[in-house]
C-alpha cells in the first residue's frame, strides 16, 4: 500500500467532512441568527475557504495522532494501517496550510485556525500527549471542536453576539464532548496499553458511556426545549424521532459487556447525523417558509428574538 493511500486512510475521510462542516455550521448559524437573506453564491467563497481550511487541518491533526497512537485495533470511521514515516511531517505541513487558507478570511479566523493547530500539536505530540490526559483530551475536543471551530464561521458571518448564540455554543460543546467520550468507550484496552489516563481507563466503559448519554442528552433536550419555547423554530421538534432512535441505540449499547465495539460508535454517529440533518432541514424550511409568507426570516422570525439584532 502506497504512502499516499495510507495517509488518505489515516485521515479518515468518512469523518473528516463532518469536522470540516463545524465552521460552516457557525457561519450558517450566524447568518440565520440575524435573518440574513444573502444569496448562496455570495456566501460560497467563504464557505469553501472555511471548509478547506478545517478539512486540511483535521487531516493534519489525525496524521499526528496516528504517529502517537500507532493503532492496531478498531478505529472510529476508519481502519488501522501501518503509519508511514511521512505522517509526522505531513501533519505539520497540513496544519500550516490550514492556517494559511484561513488567513484569507481575516485575522480572527486565522487566529481560530492557528489555535486549533496548536491544540492538535498539544493533543498528539509525544512530549505533551494531552490525548492521554484525563483533562487534556476533553479540553482539546471541547475547545477546539466545540468552541473555536464554529466560532470561526460565526465571526466570518459578522453577526452580533446574543444570549441565543451563547446558548447555542453551550449546546454544541455538550454535543461534541458527548461524541468525544463515545469514541473511547470501546478503546479501554488500547488506551490502557498506551499508558493513557482517559475516562474509559480510569472509570470503565459503562461510566464513559453514561457520561456520553448525559452530555448528548443535555444537548438534544436543550435544543428541543428551546425550540418548544420559541427560541429556535418550533419546526425543530420534528427532529425528535431521530433523537429517540439515538437514545434507543445508546440503551442497547449500554447493555453490552466491555464497551461494545467500534461499530457501535459508528452507528451512533449515523443516528446523530440523521438528527442534525433533520434539524438543518427544519431550519431551512422555517426560514424559506417564513420568507414566502412575508414573515421575518431566520432568527428574526422566531417567537423569541434576542435584543441586539437588526431585525
Amino acid at each position: 500500500m502506497s504512502v499516499v493511500v495510507r495517509l488518505l486512510i489515516l485521515a479518515r475521510p468518512k469523518g473528516a467532512w463532518l469536522i470540516a462542516c463545524l465552521p460552516l455550521f457557525g457561519y450558517g448559524y450566524g447568518l440565520w441568527e440575524r435573518g440574513s437573506t444573502i444569496h448562496p453564491w455570495v456566501a460560497a467563497p467563504t464557505l469553501a475557504l472555511l471548509f478547506a481550511s478545517w478539512l486540511v487541518g483535521h487531516a493534519g491533526a489525525l496524521w499526528l495522532n496516528a504517529v502517537l497512537d500507532r493503532d492496531s485495533g478498531a478505529v472510529l470511521l476508519g481502519r488501522a494501517v501501518a503509519v508511514p514515516s511521512a505522517a509526522g511531517p505531513a501533519g505539520y505541513a497540513a496544519l500550516a496550510a490550514s492556517v494559511a487558507i484561513a488567513g484569507a478570511l481575516g485575522p480572527v479566523v486565522l487566529g481560530c485556525s492557528l489555535a486549533c493547530a496548536v491544540l492538535a500539536v498539544l493533543y498528539s505530540h509525544p512530549r505533551a500527549a494531552w490525548k492521554g490526559s484525563a483533562l487534556g483530551g476533553p479540553f482539546v475536543n471541547a475547545v477546539g471542536y466545540g468552541v473555536i471551530s464554529p466560532l470561526a464561521g460565526w465571526w466570518a458571518a459578522d453577526t452580533p453576539l446574543t444570549w441565543r448564540a451563547i446558548v447555542t455554543l453551550a449546546l454544541t460543546v455538550s454535543f461534541m464532548l458527548g461524541l468525544y467520550f463515545a469514541a473511547q468507550v470501546f478503546q479501554r484496552d488500547e488506551d490502557r496499553g498506551r499508558g493513557y489516563r482517559t475516562l474509559v481507563v480510569t472509570h470503565g466503559p459503562a461510566w464513559t458511556l453514561g457520561v456520553t448519554r448525559v452530555l448528548l442528552g443535555l444537548a438534544v433536550l436543550g435544543l428541543l426545549a428551546f425550540a418548544a419555547a420559541g427560541v429556535y423554530p418550533r419546526a425543530l421538534l420534528a427532529s425528535a424521532p431521530a433523537w429517540i432512535w439515538t437514545h434507543l441505540h445508546l440503551t442497547r449499547w449500554a447493555a453490552l459487556p466491555g464497551g461494545g465495539e467500534g461499530k457501535h460508535a459508528g452507528q451512533l454517529i449515523v443516528r446523530l447525523a440523521a438528527g442534525v440533518l433533520l434539524v438543518l432541514g427544519a431550519v431551512y424550511a422555517s426560514h424559506f417558509g417564513g420568507m414566502a409568507l412575508g414573515d421575518a426570516p431566520g432568527g428574526c422570525g422566531t417567537a423569541i428574538v434576542p435584543d441586539g439584532l437588526d431585525c
